[in-house]
Order: structure tokens, then C-alpha cells, then sequence
């Protein structure tokens, strides 16, 4: 914490003020370590990367400058690529996570919907600051996370990993890694933790976010079908039209590598059919 306060010495006179206070949200060691910076001139989000990745970052975020106004993403407030920081504006409103944990329908549609509105706004129109992401990008992460997997769950994901390979467009842009943490809900929908935001398609983003419904719901001990459907239901007012196949496949995808990051074997083999029943 104290390695974020002096770096953001050089930073903060324009942005947060001095004494700036950091305290440490998220800590991914060999990674990044992301904190929140509060002064006397208003509060911002420092990210710190062990990489070089800042600039690159920096250069995604910015370019979402020019989507729509909802959902709310981070504005780009500073880069120091010598210390590797980012320093980024906050995202007002509270996780979507409390809403779900609720039951709270029309809060959880409002984020389907300002979901659907990013990905229609990006239609055919990705900004160069974002790679493509094929599938083939997507199984390659689900093999490492089965290296480290426990072996019941290795060797039960790898009976269904067979059949996900199916290529897919990339036509608009994409979080990537969205879960209900990374939505958050005030006045608008907002949109946090874009680091690796790409090029990719819809089902991507949509699939993610149901299947930590899933994870979500199996530490609850409760079943998430109103919750998914409430998404869903959002989503497609607003969103470009979902093929159900590629759903279930991202969907499934992100099911298995939740399996073997969490050790959760009972994500194996489920489906929830996403779109049958929105």
C-alpha cells in the first residue's frame, strides 16, 4: 500500500490532491495490484502492473471513451509507464452481486439491458486498440487452468471439453471476463476491471455472466433461473440477436474453467439452456 502512495506522489497533485490515502481492493500477485486513492480533490482507482501492460491498458480504456453513456466505463485520469500505473476515475453504484444475492429482478434486467446496448453501440465498429479473441484464445485458457486443476475435476472437464471448438465471429467489443462483480448499479449500469476487454462476440460477455450465476447460486444453495432469465430478458430489449449454440458454448466454456479454478466439479456437466426459457 505504501509502494502506491509514493508512486502516486508524481500523480496526484492534478488528480486526487495530497496526503492521498490508498486502499488496496484487489491484490493479484505477479500481476496487478489495484487499489482505490482517496485525497482532498476527490477519489481515483490506481492500477499497478508487475508487467508492461499499463500503456496497453490505458489505450483500451480510452478508446471506450466513445461508446454509449450507459454502462458507465472508467475515464483514463493518468498513465506513468516508467512506474507502471494506471490511474483511472471511479465507477459509481454498488456490485450487481448485492442485487442478485436479493432477488432484486428489474435491477439485474436494467444490467442485461445496458449490456446489450455496449455490444449493439460496438456492432462492426471495434475500435484497433482491441485484439480479436477467438475461441481457440478461449480453450487455450481453459487448458492451463486444467493443468492446475485438481485431477477428479481435470479429468471430468476434459470429457466435456470435446465440441467447443467451434469457431466465432468477432464483431463488436467485448469485457471478456464479466461477472456480477464487474457491474455495478447506481443512477447507470457501470462497467469496471476492463484490462482485457477485446474483440470478440456477444455470447462471450453473456455466457460469463450466467455461468458465475451458476457459481453463485451453488454457494447460495439456491437456484439462479429468475435471475438468468431477468439478464436475458434485458439483454435481448437491447442487444444484438444471440445464437443459443455459441451461448451454451461460451457459456460452457467459462462453466469448465470456473470448475478448475474453484474446484467445484458440480459445474461439470450442467446446462442450463440459456435461451429456452427466457
Amino acid at each position: 500500500m505504501s509502494m502506491v502512495c509514493t508512486d502516486l506522489q508524481a500523480l496526484s497533485a492534478g488528480l486526487v490532491g495530497e496526503p492521498a490515502i490508498a486502499r488496496i481492493l484487489k491484490d493479484k500477485p505477479g500481476r496487478r495490484r489495484t487499489s482505490l486513492v482517496q485525497g482532498p480533490r476527490g477519489t481515483a482507482v490506481v492500477k499497478a502492473y508487475a508487467s508492461n501492460r499499463a500503456p496497453v491498458v490505458a489505450r483500451r480504456i480510452s478508446a471506450l471513451a466513445a461508446g454509449p453513456s450507459e454502462p458507465a466505463v472508467p475515464r483514463v485520469l493518468a498513465l506513468d509507464e516508467a512506474r507502471r500505473l494506471v490511474v483511472l476515475s471511479p465507477v459509481p453504484g454498488r456490485p450487481l452481486t448485492e442485487a442478485v444475492i436479493d432477488g432484486e429482478l428489474e435491477v439485474i434486467e436494467r444490467a442485461g439491458a445496458a449490456l446489450g446496448k455496449w455490444h449493439a453501440a460496438w456492432w462492426d465498429r471495434v475500435p484497433a486498440a482491441f485484439s480479436p479473441h477467438p475461441v481457440q484464445h478461449e480453450r487455450a485458457i481453459l487448458a492451463k487452468k486444467v493443468q492446475g486443476a485438481a485431477s477428479s475435476t481435470a479429468a471430468a472437464v476434459a470429457q466435456e471439453i470435446a465440441g467447443l471448438e467451434m469457431p466465432w465471429p468477432c464483431r463488436t467489443v467485448v469485457h471478456r471476463d464479466l461477472y456480477e462483480t464487474q457491474m455495478v448499479v447506481g443512477d447507470r449500469v457501470g462497467m469496471i476491471d476492463l484490462d482485457d476487454a477485446a474483440c470478440g462476440p456477444p455470447e462471450l460477455d453473456i455466457g460469463n455472466l450466467l455461468a458465475h450465476l451458476t457459481l453463485l447460486g451453488g454457494r447460495l444453495g439456491r437456484g439462479m433461473g429468475n435471475e438468468r432469465r431477468a439478464f436475458l430478458r434485458g439483454y435481448l430489449t437491447s442487444g444484438p440477436e444471440v445464437d443459443a449454440g455459441r451461448l451454451q458454448q461460451c457459456e460452457t466454456l467459462s462453466r469448465l474453467r470456473l470448475a478448475c479454478i474453484h474446484n467445484e466439479p458440480a459445474l461439470v456437466g450442467r446446462t442450463e439452456g440459456a435461451l429456452s426459457n427466457k
